[in-house]
């Protein structure tokens, strides 16, 4: 399971449980609105971390793909000059 999912499951088991309480009590007391929106604080940060990871990601592995390519064209380059070298 990826973090993202992990940390949305979290701020869903976190609301499941404290939706019950909330409703039981006839009223939302100032802890539980700062717990609730530091949750979801938390959760919006890691969700922008994930996809900052994800862009980050990509980006390298676009770099990776350029480096792989030259690699390769370099190695024909060798080849042809050994072939052409031996003639």
């Amino acid at each position: 399971m990826s973090r993202f999912s992990t940390l949305r499951s979290l701020g869903i088991a976190l609301a499941a449980v404290a939706l019950p309480l909330v409703a039981g009590c006839g009223g939302v007391s100032q802890e539980e609105t700062d717990a609730l929106e530091k949750q979801r604080q938390t959760t919006v940060a890691a969700e922008q971390k994930v996809s900052e990871l994800k862009a980050d990601k990509a980006r390298l592995e676009r770099k990776l793909a350029e480096r792989q390519a030259t690699k390769k064209a370099l190695e024909d380059k060798l080849a042809a000059t050994e072939r052409n070298l031996a003639n």
